[in-house]
């Protein structure tokens, strides 16, 4: 095999799996073709033997096997450069990332991390724990651990929010970093959610984490803060604020669920400005774009879809949270939209998953989404948007406080 920079690649993953320094390894940036959309590995211990656990991620479902180290190089080398155009390899001293095109790169990083978790039961592990005391503090279970019936629903939004949570921490560079984290929960409500990844990262993790929840309403903040000094959470704090009003410190991790209308740009952009590395957010109330639609669509393309209310709504959701996954691609992150909760507990049940980027985008990729933003606004006839407005002058906020709006979220 000749010096390229994919031979060198793998010869620092086979090196890595040699030396038992593989902490773990994303394929990404599949082909159009491809039905997968990334490959996930990491070291696993299987019956007292060392072996490679690999994810194959599809879009509705994941695949796990445990295969052997030479087995798993084998995969990655046959995928690596047809079915898969970009890697990223972290080991105990060092990140690796490859990018295959006309001009393939690789970029080394020295890096100073823990040694993987083996254990092979981590998937079958509950990212959240009924018999959590939180969840009996706050009424979710009752004083046997059993969910209460009528919260049925409720604990089923916790534990796919804490499975989405888990996801993204597990493809971000935060993983197996070993630095403290830092979460913020813009309009905390009662708390379940912000106890729930509190209590992941502290029991599934074993990460040091320091969470606060920042929320409106007095009764529920210092409810909040009662019910996590009992659980012991001693790093957890709820502050009560107007969420315009709190002033959003440098972190790793941001939450905004249901946040109105236009508070889901200013929450995105409050976090994208603190440098975090994952942002999760719930869209509520897709206001801002509906009135746009209708204006320039009325005798256009769309205009008998438009003319009932339940369409033109849907695409108003549809055209705003695309546009709002486009800029944020364009600020270095990777994004993911997926379905968050069943449409019974609640209409609003689209999450926007991103992930920071290892490094920027490259001029070519930026001038691709640069166009791809724009078409997207020409065909709907949106002209402002206020993601964009804030992303393009963001100075004007430096002035006046991050977020702003309401948030809905109990």
């Amino acid at each position: 095999m000749n010096d390229s920079a994919l031979s060198r690649f793998l010869a620092r993953l086979q090196s890595s799996f040699e030396d038992e320094t593989f902490v773990k390894l994303t394929l990404g940036h599949p082909a159009a073709a491809s039905p997968l959309r990334k490959l996930l590995l990491r070291p696993v211990t299987v019956r007292g033997e060392r072996r490679c656990c690999v994810v194959s991620r599809f879009l509705t479902r994941d695949e796990t096997k445990n295969p052997t180290f030479s087995e798993a190089f084998t995969l990655v080398e046959a995928r690596l450069g047809s079915e898969f155009q970009s890697a990223h390899l972290f080991t105990q001293t060092e990140d690796v990332q490859l990018e295959i095109g006309a001009k393939s790169r690789l970029r080394i990083v020295p890096a100073a991390r823990e040694p993987a978790p083996l254990g092979h039961d981590r998937e079958r592990v509950r990212w959240v724990d009924v018999q959590a005391r939180y969840l009996k503090e706050l009424e979710v279970t009752d004083t046997r651990g059993k969910v209460r019936e009528r919260m049925g629903a409720k604990f089923r939004q916790i534990e796919r929010f804490v499975d989405l949570l888990a996801s993204a921490y597990r493809e971000s560079r935060l993983f197996g970093s070993g630095k403290p984290l830092t979460l913020c929960d813009m309009g905390s409500g009662k708390g379940y959610l912000t106890m729930a990844a509190y209590d992941y990262f502290q029991r599934v993790e074993k990460a040091p984490i320091h969470g606060t929840g920042v929320e409106e309403r007095a009764d529920l903040a210092t409810l909040c803060n009662r019910v996590a000094q009992q659980c012991g959470f001693d790093q957890l704090q709820f502050v009560c604020s107007p969420i315009a009003k709190y002033s959003l410190p440098p972190l790793d991790i941001l939450v905004a669920l249901h946040a109105c209308n236009t508070a889901t740009d200013d929450a995105l952009f409050a976090g994208i400005r603190a440098g975090a590395q994952i942002l999760l957010a719930a869209p509520c109330c897709h206001k801002e774009a509906r009135p746009q639609l209708d204006r320039v669509q009325a005798a256009g393309p769309l205009a008998d879809l438009l003319r009932h209310g339940l369409f033109a709504e849907r695409q108003s959701e549809m055209a705003t949270d695309a546009l709002r996954a486009l800029l944020l691609e364009r600020e270095g992150y990777k994004v993911r939209i997926t379905e968050f909760v069943a449409a019974e507990h609640t209409a609003k049940n689209v999450m926007l998953i991103a992930t920071k980027r290892g490094e920027p985008l490259a001029a070519e990729a930026v001038a691709d989404l640069d166009a791809r933003i724009a078409h997207l606004k020409t065909f709907y006839g949106i002209q402002h948007q206020r993601l964009e407005q804030l992303l393009v002058d963001g100075r004007e906020l430096e002035r006046t406080p991050a977020v702003a709006g309401a948030v809905s979220r109990v």
